[in-house]
């Protein structure tokens, strides 16, 4: 059988930090199968940085920063995406969000006494136990904020995140996320592919899975279950060569990159705004020495106030 080509609309010039549509070709049906190509380097390592994470944690928050950016990358204007773990495990709460210019950020509360007992090689059970997954999608003022939640399921993020696309979207999904240090330079990378399969039909009509489809839908997610974590984290391998590594024998049409930078909005003055809600003499209970220290969960920056 002759192999279809890779189709390249737009090259991008930079092979990190990036989100990558993509489309799975078919030779005798509509191309039913699309999906997004994830990969962050020195962007997450920007974000697991700034707190003194362990790595089990950081690896958790680094996946669940390359779901938000894979996420993210579909809102249009002046959007938000948020993901939120909130458990009873070691991590507490998880949060990431992402808004339409590309900013990503995140943060993770541990309970760092759970955390002395869990062994060297724990499961995403005891590292986030019991709790529910939280995708809040917000594409601004005119249009209405949609959340979906489900429970943390599965043996990983990659499993709750596909129940979530079951359950609230009715979409089949199947999807790859991975983050690790790099052995060599010690910086986090972080990488991740998801595919789906789209019903057929409008709005208001009837959508289904049509027949002649899910042959097509299942060959393209049996050739991501074959993806390893290398091949999703390694910066020489860009992702236009393993999108044609996985479905060259269908074709893959990749389009134009979505560019993913760190971003915190917190300031000054915002935070300004919040303490101006509180009296005078609340304030001189925040007070050490005449000032109030105010820390950014997300960058971990310090603001002082004087009072």
């Amino acid at each position: 059988m002759v192999e279809a080509p890779i189709i390249i609309d737009t090259i991008a010039n930079d092979t990190d930090n990036i989100v990558k549509p993509f489309q799975v070709e078919g030779e005798s049906v509509e191309a039913s199968v699309r999906g997004r190509a994830t990969r962050l380097g020195t962007v997450l390592d920007k974000i697991l940085s700034a707190h003194n994470y362990p790595d089990i944690v950081a690896k958790t928050l680094g996946e669940v920063l390359v779901l938000t950016a894979t996420l993210g990358s579909m809102i249009k204007h002046d959007g938000k995406l948020t993901i939120q773990a909130k458990a009873d495990g070691v991590i507490k709460l998880l949060v990431a969000d992402y808004s339409a210019s590309g900013e990503l950020r995140g943060y993770a509360d541990v309970d760092y006494e759970k955390l002395k007992v869990i062994g060297d090689a724990p499961d995403m059970e005891t590292i986030l136990g019991d709790g529910y997954l939280a995708i809040t999608m917000d594409q601004g003022a005119d249009t209405e904020r949609y959340q979906g939640i489900v429970e943390l399921s599965g043996k990983t993020l990659s499993d709750c995140a596909v129940e979530y696309f079951t359950n609230s979207e009715q979409t089949p999904t199947a999807m790859r996320l991975s983050a690790a240090k790099d052995p060599v330079t010690g910086n986090w990378r972080g990488g991740g592919i998801m595919v789906q399969h789209l019903p057929k039909g409008e709005v208001g009509s009837t959508r289904n899975l049509s027949s002649d489809t899910k042959e097509q839908w299942a060959r393209a997610s049996v050739f991501l279950e074959s993806v390893k974590d290398v091949e999703l984290l390694d910066p020489a391998l860009e992702l236009d060569t393993l999108l044609y590594r996985l479905f060259h024998e269908e074709g893959v049409r990749v389009y134009e990159a979505s560019k993913i930078k760190h971003g915190c909005r917190c300031s000054q003055e915002k935070l300004s705004a919040v303490l101006s809600q509180f009296s005078n003499d609340e304030l001189q209970d925040m007070a050490d020495e005449g000032k109030i220290e105010m820390t950014c969960e997300f960058c971990n920056k310090a603001f002082y106030f004087e009072v």
